[in-house]
Formats: C-alpha cells, structure tokens, sequence
C-alpha cells in the first residue's frame, strides 16, 4: 500500500507547471495592452512598447511563477499581475 501524505507536504509542482505554461501568457498579453493603453507617448511609440514588452514579461512571470514555493502562491501572483493589469489599461483607456 502506498502512503497517505498530508495536503501541505504536497509540491504540487503540476499545478505550479501549469500556471507557468498556461497563465503566464496570457498575463503578459494584458501587462503589454495595460502599457499600450496607459503610456503617456504618442500612438506608435504605445504600441511598439507594449508589443515588445510582451516576450520579457512572459518569460519573467513564467520564471517567478516556476520559483514560487506554492501553487497557491503562483496562481494568486498572475491574479494579482492580471488585476493590476486590467485596473491600468482600464484607467489608461478611461483618460483617453
């Protein structure tokens, strides 16, 4: 018979694997529209730095998210990442 182990002694690296493979991506979709939409520089420039911004927030959020100590903790790091990223592109498009 295989042992029980307890809930909180699991790695849940799966899980872990997942928020980096499947949720960074589109995190950093939303940080390069957030940036695109509240930079103060002309049209061009916005989306030039929004657009290439979106390959070096993908690989850090996917790194930060696979060096997180929990799954808990690297789902709740993209929430919070896509919530203050929602809240600036609302804000940037609002002051438009």
């Amino acid at each position: 018979m295989s042992r029980v182990v307890p809930r909180e002694l699991l790695n849940h690296s799966t899980s872990r694997t997942l928020a980096a493979l499947l949720g960074s991506l589109p995190v950093a979709l939303l940080v390069g529209i957030a940036l695109a939409a509240a930079l103060p520089v002309p049209l061009e420039q916005r989306y030039l730095i929004g657009s290439y911004s979106v390959v070096p927030s993908w690989v850090a959020l996917a790194c930060w998210v696979l060096l997180a100590p929990s799954a808990r903790r690297a789902w709740g790091a993209l929430g919070l990442v896509s919530s203050v990223a929602a809240l600036l592109s609302l804000v940037g498009l609002g002051l438009r």
